[in-house]
Order: C-alpha cells, then structure tokens, then sequence
C-alpha cells in the first residue's frame, strides 16, 4: 500500500530514468536489488502501476503478474472483473516482494516505506477503490448497464411493410375495400390503399412495441419490474390481436367497475376472471349483498351511467359454484360484463329477409302438398295406377296423356282450404310472439319458416334482435307463440271432430285409420267422438278441419319440445333454470332418438333440431332471477301436453288382431 501511494504522490517527472529525449523511461534500470537466496534477480523495474488504458508500449507485456498482499493482480483491457483486479504493480519477482518485504536497496533508492507483512482485506479493498478513482477504471458491470440503458433503435423498411400491407389485403377475411377473394368493392382502389397504409401503421407499431419490451427486459433490475412488462405486454396484444377480437372489456375499466359500481351493500367483489364462454368478457365473481333483482338494476344503472353505450352486464348463475345458494340462502351469482356488440344480437341483413321470404313460400307449398294428399280421392284411380307404373317410357307417355285430359282445379280447390289453415295456424304462432314481444319492448327478427312433407310446417326459427330483460319476459313470448297456434289448431281439430260425428256428410275424406294410433292425446279425442266403430275400420271419414287442426297441433307439440332454443325450451329455461333444460334436453334428444316421440316424424325434427336450435337462448340480461308459480305451472302444462300429444298409443287387441290377418 505505501509503496503504490508514495508512487502516485511522487511529482511527474522526478526521481525517474529518462530517455535520450528527456522524458521519464519507465523501462530504464533503477539501481538493482541484490538478488536474494541465490536466484536471478528480476529485471528491476520501479514500483508503480501499469495499466493497459494508456496503451504505453512501455508497459510490460499483458498477463504478467505479481502478488501484492497475498492476491494475485492482472491487468485485462483497463476493466478490473468481479474474480480478479483489472490492475497490476509491477515490482520484483523476489519471494520478498510478495510477502510485502522490500529490499533495504530497493527502499533506499525508491525512498518507499516497506509495506507491512499482510495487510488487511478491508485496506486492500480500500487501496483498490482508491486506485480505480485515480485510474478512472470502471466495472465490467457499470458498463454492460450503460449497453443496457441505451434504447433499442429499430429500423423499418418501407418495402416491407407495403408487402406485409399487401400480403394482408389479400386475405379472405379481408373485409374492408371489397378486396382479396370476394371482388373489388365500389370504393375501387382507394380503399384498398388506405387499408394498405393502415396495415402498415399497425405493423410499424407492433414492431415498435416489440422493442420496448425488449429494452425493458433488457435494463433488467428496478426497471424491468413485472407490472410495467405486463403493461407493454398488453399494448403489444391489443396491437396484434384480430379484428374480431377488438371489442373487449378493458381491464382498466374494470377496476374502475370495482371499486365505484359494486361495493358492500350491492356485490362484494372476490374475483375478476376471463370468460371461458365468450370471448372478450370478463367475469366478476364475488358474494351477493342483496335481492338480486335489486342488485342487478343498480349495478346496470350505474354501469351505464359511467360507460353508456359501451359495455353490456349480464347477471348468471356462478359456474364453478357447487350449491346455488350460500349459508344465507342466496343466491350464488356472478356478473358478465360483455362489449355491447358482443352482447347484443346481430342486426338483420336484407339477405335474411329475402330467406325469410323463400322459406314462407315454400312452406305454403309444402302445406298445399298436405291438402293435396288429404283430397287424394278426387283424383282418378287411373293416373294414381300410372303414376305408379311410370318407370318405363311407355307408362310415361301413358301418364301424360291422361294428365292432359284430366282437369286438377276442383282438387286444387278442395286441398287449398286445408293448406291455408296449416299455414294461418303458424301465421297465429308468429304474430303471438311479435304481440308479447312488443308489448315487453323487444325486438324480434324476421322469421324462417321449415317446411315438411309430412305435416305441413315444422314451425319456424324466430330470433332475438335485443336484450331480454328476465326470464320471465322470455317465457311469456314463448308462451305467447305456442298459445295462439295452440288455440287456432284447436278449433280447427274439435270443429273437424264435431263434423266428423256424421260419417255420412258429403265434406268428409277418408284418411287411415292408423294416424289416429300415432297420438295418445288426438287419438283418444278421435275415438270418443268419431267412435270405435268408425276408427276400427282400414279407413275413416274425417272433414278436412280435423286433418288440419291434426296437423296444426302435432307441430304446436314439436315446438314445445323442452331442448335447445324451441319454445319448449325457452320455457323451461325460463320457469326451471338451465340445469333443468339440459336434463329435460338428453330426455328430449332420446325419445325422438328411438322413435318415441312423434312417430315417424321424430327422425327429421331431431336432425332439423340438432343443427338448427340446439343451443339455448342466450341474448337473456338477468339469468338468475326465476318466474312466478303461475307460469311454472303453465311451463308444466305445456310440457304434459306436448309430450301426450306426440307419444304414439299403444295398439289394442284389435289392432294385433287385424295386423296378423
């Protein structure tokens, strides 16, 4: 230590060797050291310290080395590292000068105190710290942190961004400008360009943010703390995600939604979690403070009032929750918020309507069609043998001429009659939805009529085009449609039955017997007003309403049906919770899966149901909130009558008996 101090305290210049020029030679031979125990003694050099900063090429060569109290010194490129000094004395080699013992020479030239024997590791600590100052040497790890600090510089190439603008344009999801698979649209070109510079913008962006999140992890230390890599992490997402994904809940909303709408005496808020169901919700999970109808209007209210138009909430039943109701006997819920375009149901497009329109026309047919085959009588037995010998060319020619002579007027006029009343029954059906639905302030879209051969219609599809409020609204539209198809098809089937009591009116037409074992319900009004008798013929003389009204009310049946989106299910949903309708659901999906329900029709509506109104109503605001006793007990009627109606009678002694012979 004395000797380094005393080497930087001595005046440039002085007490050194100089060359021919003048100047101090630190290379020059000072007067030498005796050699000691016999050895060599080492090329004497003076005691000071040399670095590899000041790229002196008279400095000794890298990687010698000496020991100075008992560690070993190197001198690497001016940086002292963490394992070794970046520093090095260069003295004598002697075993002396290692140990800190200098030469009574060596000292009285030098005019250098001896150093004592081993010095403490808290003044070499300090003699270093001293020397890096006067040095002005520096950690490696001071400035690997000032690389870190320095912000990383990205570079964009034009060209490449307006391909990757390009490249996307000409996706097939591309809907702006008309562009990629589906055509030019009317804007023309400068909509494609303006989608291109905008792609390119989000792309640039990105990349932008990519580099910030990589100066972060790169500063690593205080900087790099996980809430703020979080929050770069979440601008990168929200820059690349997809369209469709745009309308999210923004989590900063939510905690505003925390701490100013929900609170003690409304909704004690445990959990805010992503909805697993639909995309872009989030779910508030937590512990209810009140009634729930209570509840759900001041925190939609509120909601409202802090974000209008922007956020839609949705009360329902807590879905990890293992008892519906805590200690306290309330309810356990959960609070959906949604995006309004999320949560709302989609507009309707003219090209619904125009499908909307098709399907009642074909309806109508189909319905004529049921007419037709009611009013079969009137049609010669000769074309109905042709008709069914037309396999050959002759037949066919055979067929047609005797199409040519035959006039089918007075049949179109006897089957329309039945065919309108098919039809206004499901016009009955439709209009009492749209009467409730009005009356409730909701919107409902245009209707898809579904056409069968069968019975006429299979109903139609009617869709939500607003938020219900409750489940109550939504089980008195649905009550409102089954009710008036309901009741025109009942009149219709009791007027047919009454005029059917006289086998002998000119009206009537005959129909099998065995329709009537196709119902329970029909088939035993059928018989108690027609008469065994009649119906233990092959055929039986029925007037044309009863064919209607028969038909009316197997579809009314069909329709409330407990499972998915029908009627029935609405219902169910509505008066029992969703729990009920996916048990009453599988019920449904077996009966007509063997034949139970509906006979011969179970097949067709169980594919049409499958594909088309399998999933349950939705577009509902408060799912928790349940239905009086009054409607659960119509909710129950509606399933008892839809169920007799559409299981088959068992066959009688009778029937066995005239099936064997």
């Amino acid at each position: 230590q004395g000797q380094a101090k005393e080497s930087f305290a001595e005046p440039r210049g002085e007490g050194r060797p100089r060359d021919e020029a003048g100047s101090p030679n630190p290379m020059k031979a000072t007067p030498a050291a005796s050699t000691t125990g016999g050895r060599t003694p080492a090329t004497a050099v003076p005691n000071r310290i040399c670095t590899t900063s000041s790229r002196s090429a008279n400095c000794p060569p890298r990687g010698g080395s000496t020991r100075v109290a008992g560690q070993r010194l190197g001198v690497f490129g001016g940086r002292r590292r963490r394992t070794a000094p970046v520093v090095r004395v260069f003295g004598d080699e002697d075993e002396e000068a290692t140990t800190g013992e200098v030469p009574p020479s060596q000292s009285e030239n030098s005019n250098l105190t001896a150093a004592p024997d081993r010095p403490s590791p808290a003044s070499l600590a300090r003699t270093l710290s001293d020397l890096d100052a006067i040095l002005g040497v520096e950690d490696e790890e001071e400035e690997q942190q000032d690389k870190r600090d320095e912000p990383l510089k990205v570079e964009f190439n034009p060209d490449i961004l307006k391909k990757i603008a390009q490249a996307d344009g000409k996706s097939p999801t591309s809907a702006e400008g008309g562009g990629g698979y589906f055509g030019e649209g009317a804007k023309g070109s400068e909509t494609d360009d303006g989608a291109k510079d905008k792609e390119a913008e989000k792309v640039k962006s990105a990349a932008e943010q990519i580099s910030k999140i990589v100066s972060e992890v790169r500063q690593g230390g205080e900087k790099s703390s996980e809430e703020s890599l979080r929050k770069e992490f979440d601008k990168l997402v929200e820059l690349l995600k997809p369209e469709e994904m745009s309308n999210t809940v923004s989590r900063e909303d939510c905690k505003v939604m925390k701490e100013r709408v929900f609170g003690a005496e409304t909704f004690w808020v445990t959990e805010i979690v992503q909805n697993d169901d639909i995309i872009g919700g989030m779910l508030f999970k937590g512990n209810l403070r009140g009634e729930v109808d209570a509840v759900y209007e001041k925190v939609e209210t509120e909601i409202k009032r802090l974000f209008p138009d922007k956020y839609e909430v949705l009360a329902i039943e807590e879905p990890d929750a293992e008892d519906f109701e805590d200690l306290k006997g309330r309810e356990r819920i959960a609070f959906l918020l949604l995006p309004a375009q999320v949560a709302k149901p989609p507009s309707t497009t003219r090209g619904q309507y125009v499908v909307s329109l098709l399907l009642a026309t074909i309806g109508a047919l189909s319905c004529l069609q049921v007419g037709i085959g009611a009013e079969l009588s009137m049609v010669p037995q000769e074309i109905i043998d042709a008709t069914l010998k037309s396999g050959t060319a002759e037949n066919q020619e055979s067929l047609q001429g005797l199409l040519a002579g035959w006039d089918p007027r007075p049949l179109i006029q006897a089957a329309w009659p039945i065919g309108a009343a098919i039809f206004g029954a499901e016009i009955a059906h439709d209009i009492g939805h749209r009467v409730v639905a009005a009356s409730k302030g909701l919107k409902l879209g245009p209707s898809f009529i579904i056409p069968n051969g069968q019975i006429g219609l299979f109903g139609s599809i009617t869709q939500y085009k607003s938020l219900c409020k409750n489940r109550a609204d939504m089980f008195d539209v649905a009550y409102g449609g089954l009710a008036a198809s309901g009741a025109v098809a009942s009149a219709l089937f009791l007027s047919g039955l009454i005029l059917s009591m006289d086998q002998g009116a000119e009206s009537l037409v005959p129909v099998p017997s065995v329709l009537f074992q196709g119902s329970v319900l029909l088939g035993t009004l059928a018989k108690t007003f027609v008469g065994s008798a009649a119906m233990a013929k092959s055929q039986v003389m029925v007037h044309p309403n009863l064919i209607a009204g028969w038909c009316s009310l197997v579809c009314t049946a069909l329709n409330a049906l407990p499972v998915g989106s029908l009627d029935g299910g609405r219902i169910v949903q509505a008066a029992y919770g969703k729990r009920a309708l996916s048990i009453s659901a599988i019920l449904t999906y077996a009966g007509l899966g063997f034949g139970l329900l509906g006979s011969t029709l179970s097949l067709p509506f169980g594919l049409y149901v499958l594909f088309c109104q399998r999933v349950p109503e939705q577009y509902l605001k408060n799912h928790v909130t349940g239905v009086n006793t009054n409607r659960a007990l119509f909710g129950a009627a509606v399933l008892i009558f839809a169920v007799a109606t559409l299981l088959p009678m068992a066959p009688t002694d009778l029937d066995i008996l005239q099936a064997t012979i």
